[in-house]
């Protein structure tokens, strides 16, 4: 097994719905296809529509593969991360960049735990997604003290995430 998928299967975070809310399916993309394998295919009612699937990835696995890598849509084929294109490019060793993506997973996995915490276990829901719906409900609420401590420690741990996701994940123009 090489280095990057060594990185890949490590990471999942494009996947996993830490970085992305969802998949736009490209036009070369067959969405029928997409949706007999169990992808969970969508179309946006814009005026302009959009055709998608949430995040995270019905497909991904508990080990974090693609038990449809071989027919996986285009964005998911051509996305590759900071992290693994400095690595690719031999500016980054393998080590770090697996210390980079640990970090990362760390992060995201602090956001999952405080939001189990305020009572939102609805993982098959990307990260941005709950929190946007967490927030939401701590305006409508009159939450107590502690829920809204934990969602200050929430709103700081999803703050500290998009800064390490714009850092060393996303790709730079």
């Amino acid at each position: 097994m090489t280095s990057s998928e060594q990185l890949c299967l490590a990471c999942g975070l494009c996947c996993d719905g830490t970085l992305f809310d969802n998949v736009r399916l490209e036009p070369g993309d067959d969405a029928k296809q997409l949706k007999a394998l169990g992808l969970p295919v969508k179309v946006s009612r814009a005026r302009t529509p959009v055709t998608y699937f949430p995040q995270p990835c019905s497909a991904l696995c508990a080990d974090r593969t693609c038990r449809l890598y071989k027919q996986r849509p285009q964005q998911c084929r051509t996305y590759e991360c900071m992290v693994f294109k400095e690595m690719a490019a031999g500016r980054l060793e393998p080590a770090a960049a697996l210390r980079q993506v640990k970090s990362a997973r760390r992060q995201a996995d602090r956001v999952r735990r405080l939001l189990r915490e305020l009572g939102d276990a609805d993982e098959p829901r990307s990260l941005g997604e709950r929190f946007h719906r967490m927030q939401c409900r701590m305006e409508a609420e009159a939450p107590d003290e502690a829920a809204l401590a934990t969602f200050a420690d929430l709103s700081l741990a999803v703050h500290r995430l998009k800064l390490l996701a714009h850092a060393k994940f996303f790709v730079r123009p």
